[in-house]
């Protein structure tokens, strides 16, 4: 760009003398400085082609943010929306950020694509009215191009991509949230990257977290994830992974995330107020939600590092209730590491402790399951409950009909709602049977739902609930697809209302100051 304008100059120079010249370079330089205002379109905001900053003036509320206010914009159809992304080398990229931050709201975007020139389009996710998101920003093109090949660390097997920035989005005037960012080409290609616009300040308020951290875990982009490498095995698996690639897998944000935003923007209260972060900001910073009123994780927050641990913990110790709405929660001990883009940007999990170079020097950081050793902490001593089964149907049972997540459904204790319990399940397992599990001394069960799957053919869903001396309250719903099941149409339709409004109590109570003053 530099070079180009230079060029002009010096022929407006020769054309029209010295002085028009200086005056002509005076008036773009001051253009050049000023904010970029784009004309909204519809729902979102158009912009002319992105240059290194691609501005968003105009698109966001500023302020205190009004999750109500938000979402009586008028929303985005979903067949506006592209439904099957790929991640190629045609088209695909990733965030430098794990998130636009308070401190930091521009965000560098990295592209590797073939088609030469692209477009970005922001989705916010949200409820308006059913429309389930809003376009709140679109760009102008964007010059693309091939970059460099990605890299395999030969001992941990990590992939990551050195590639060179591609532009940065401005998302200083966005709405809070969690955002779809979608790259589209010209014939129709599209690649989806998730961002969370963080919110600036969470005290008092109910904050939804994006399980970024488990979603990196399960990214199979490159070939390799903590799950498998090459030919799907498990001993070619990385003992690392990077956010600096792009995601392949996007299963876990749209039947994971995407259903608890929509379900907690649905909620019609005006008293509601939501903040939103993800695993890996808690994680490197300490006191992100102490004071929050409750912390919100959606269906599946698997991989924890000892630090989102702790911080959890502090935060719930001081009266910010918790609530996990899946299962399989705090299962993998991790580590974060920092990558060339910035700090908590590589995840660690060996998984076996034999493999771990920490093992030695630092056996509480050992990246096993939580309840292994060397230095065993089960999950249950804060989710209540434990990891069970997997591929596992049941029919949800309520035991506790008072309890306040069941109030206004008419629920009776015995009652049972078939399609509510899928994917994976907790379990309250006897100490006897397994000495190295611990619980909190005033565990209550309110619903004991018959499961069969994986690892067993009569097993059990334990929804649990208990209080600290603070008050904080601690939910864990059982089962992985309880949001998820309240959109799907097989679904029987009386369990699918019975699931919104629990769901619903559930977060409204929750957001609403410590639970355990209110309910025991």
């Amino acid at each position: 760009m530099t070079v180009k304008y230079a060029a002009s100059w010096r022929r407006i120079a020769f054309s029209a003398g010295f002085a028009l010249s200086c005056l002509t370079i005076f008036s773009l330089a001051l253009s050049f400085l000023a904010p970029l205002e784009y004309p909204r379109t519809g729902g979102g905001a158009a912009s002319p082609a992105v240059g290194v900053v691609a501005s968003a003036a105009g698109t966001g509320s500023l302020g205190v943010f009004d999750v109500a206010k938000e979402n009586r914009r008028p929303g985005t159809p979903r067949d506006q929306v592209p439904t099957h992304w790929s991640s190629t080398a045609a088209l695909e990229g990733f965030l430098g950020q794990n998130a636009s931050t308070p401190r930091q709201r521009t965000v560098d975007l990295y592209i590797n694509s073939t088609l030469g020139s692209i477009n970005v389009r922001a989705f916010r996710v949200g409820y308006y009215n059913g429309a389930g998101q809003r376009l709140v920003w679109a760009s102008g093109p964007v010059s693309v191009r091939r970059q460099r090949s990605c890299t395999v660390q030969r001992v941990t097997r990590m992939v990551s991509c050195p590639w060179a920035m591609t532009t940065r989005l401005d998302t200083g005037n966005w709405p809070e949230g969690l955002y779809y960012l979608i790259l589209t080409g010209a014939a129709g290609q599209a690649h989806m990257i998730p961002l969370v616009v963080e919110s600036a300040a969470v005290k008092g308020k109910a904050v939804l977290v994006v399980n970024d951290c488990t979603m990196q875990a399960y990214n199979r982009w490159g070939g390799y994830s903590l799950y498998a490498g090459p030919g799907n095995r498990y001993r070619t698996r990385s003992y690392k992974v990077s956010f600096d690639r792009p995601y392949r897998n996007f299963t876990e944000i749209d039947r994971r995330d995407t259903p608890l935003i929509r379900a907690a923007e649905a909620i019609r209260d005006p008293r509601l107020r939501l903040a939103y972060t993800t695993e890996a900001r808690i994680s490197g910073n300490p006191s992100l939600v102490n004071g929050a009123a409750a912390v919100i994780f959606a269906g599946h927050s698997e991989y924890w590092s000892p630090a989102l641990r702790r911080n959890i913990e502090t935060a719930r110790n001081g009266g910010t209730n918790v609530v996990f709405f899946g299962a399989n929660n705090v299962y993998w001990r991790t580590r974060l590491e920092a990558s060339r883009t910035g700090a908590n940007r590589v995840e660690v999990c060996y998984r076996e402790a034999r493999l771990d170079p920490a093992r030695f020097s630092h056996p509480d950081a050992v990246t096993t399951q939580w309840r292994q050793g060397p230095r065993p902490d089960a999950e249950s001593t804060l989710t209540g409950a434990v990891y069970g089964d997997l591929q596992a149907t049941g029919t949800f049972t309520v035991t506790a009909p008072r309890f306040f997540a069941f109030t206004g459904t008419g629920a009776a204790r015995g009652e049972t709602y078939p399609g509510l319990v899928q994917g994976e399940t907790d379990e309250v397992y006897p100490t006897a049977r397994y000495p190295l599990l611990r619980y909190p001394a005033n565990l209550h069960v309110f619903a004991h739902s018959p499961e069969s799957g994986h690892h067993t053919h009569h097993g059990w869903a334990d929804s649990t609930f208990y209080t600290t001396p603070a008050g904080a309250g601690v939910l864990d719903m059982a089962s992985m697809d309880w949001l998820l099941a309240q959109t799907e149409s097989t679904v029987p339709a009386r369990s699918r209302a019975f699931a919104t409004r629990v769901t619903q109590n559930i977060i409204a109570a929750a957001a609403t100051g410590p639970l355990g003053h209110r309910h025991s």
